[in-house]
């Protein structure tokens, strides 16, 4: 997931997706050990389970993809025909600066581990709504 590229719909469903957070949380930094345990509810609410990382240098070494310096968040599920048992998502935190984005880069890549056929179709982005409401029910 880009912040500054990619399709112009896209870029729109992403900036739709609404976090749960209060007002005053949204606007709050983030930093890596609050997204750790943001992502643990976004396993839950989901249904799924990844490893999380914020070294953009091994997350491309181990899965040989370029990270590209304008990327928020990226996932690897795998080589088709041998999946990873535990897919890994990578986060650049410069590109994550609030907890608002926290949320919709989570929930971003949640939407394609969770349904990766899907790609950026509306629906796509529907499934990614709705597991931030539950992210939401689990927090409240």
């Amino acid at each position: 997931m880009t912040l500054h590229k990619g399709h112009p719909l896209t870029r729109a469903r992403h900036e739709a997706l609404v976090s749960p957070l209060h007002d005053v949380e949204r606007v709050q930094a983030v930093d890596p050990r609050w997204l750790r345990d943001r992502a643990q509810v976004f396993m839950e609410a989901a249904r799924l389970s990844f490893a999380l990382t914020f070294d953009l240098a091994r997350y491309s070494e181990v899965t040989g993809l370029d990270f590209h310096p304008h990327y928020a968040a990226q996932v690897f599920l795998g080589e088709h025909g041998s999946r990873l048992e535990i897919p890994l998502m990578a986060v650049n935190l410069t590109h994550v600066p609030t907890r608002e984005h926290a949320d919709r880069v989570l929930a971003h890549e949640v939407m394609h581990l969770r349904w990766p056929s899907y790609g950026h179709k509306q629906l796509a982005f529907a499934r990614a709504q709705t597991v931030l409401d539950r992210v939401g029910q689990l927090s409240a």
